[in-house]
């Protein structure tokens, strides 16, 4: 149960808190929050590593994603050939028999930016993963529009870290903050590397990054002009 990997059945709350002395509304809420966490998400069926389905089923309970994206295109706002062309780069991780699902999930992931209550998005973006994505003609057209179209949806921010904004605090790596609705859970962090990823949820930490970020932010250039970088780059993909 601590591992996030199983949750309490009904009785063995009730013991629980019981023991620990819950209130009739602290009862309820857990027991609300146990009957959610026992249905199982279109991710459990994905077949996806368990350190990305864990992930993504954070995501799927969050409010709010904050993200810092270096080298690539964050994964909320990636075009399908995007997607794809990444995951066949990385065919260290990626399967090529496994490519259409990991795409696949991650298109159904982006729901969450136009569904219901739809998730918060403000992202900074470095220059770097732009330029590089813009050097890819077969999917950079497609990709930087649809950056412009999603960056103008009103629950995203897209801003720019721009190279004349030179060395910045977070060149060692990028990381996505996630918020949760009141008396669910803690904020978290989320970071990836090479060959798998991991969830931090130390608050020192998190509340380092969450400093970080907002340092970040206001390096990097406003909204609209981060718009017209995109744009002037999209002119030079013909």
């Amino acid at each position: 149960m601590e591992s996030g990997r199983n949750s309490p059945r009904k009785a063995g709350l009730k013991v629980l808190l019981q023991l620990y002395r819950a209130s009739a509304e602290e009862h309820a809420a857990l027991e609300e929050l146990r009957r959610e966490a026992s249905q199982r998400g279109w991710w459990s069926t994905a077949r996806l590593p368990e350190w990305l389905a864990a992930y993504v089923g954070l995501e799927a309970d969050a409010i709010s994603l904050r993200c810092l994206a270096l080298e690539l295109i964050p994964g909320l706002l990636q075009t399908e050939d995007y997607a794809r062309e990444i995951h066949l780069l990385g065919d260290h991780m990626t399967a090529p028999d496994e490519v259409g699902r990991w795409v696949a999930a991650r298109v159904q992931r982006q729901h969450r930016l136009t569904g219901p209550q739809p998730l918060r998005l403000p992202v900074v973006v470095s220059e770097a993963a732009l330029r590089r994505c813009a050097s890819h003609p077969a999917i950079a057209p497609g990709q930087l529009k649809h950056l412009i179209a999603q960056a103008n949806l009103p629950n995203v921010e897209l801003r720019v870290l721009p190279f004349s904004a030179g060395l910045h605090a977070s060149m060692m790596g990028a990381f996505s903050l996630l918020s949760f609705p009141a008396g669910v859970l803690p904020d978290a962090a989320y970071q990836e590397y090479a060959v798998g990823s991991h969830v931090i949820d130390d608050q020192v930490i998190v509340v380092r990054l969450d400093k970080l970020f907002a340092a970040l932010r206001d390096q990097a250039l406003g909204a609209d002009e981060s718009l017209v970088v995109i744009s002037e780059l999209l002119s030079t993909t013909g």
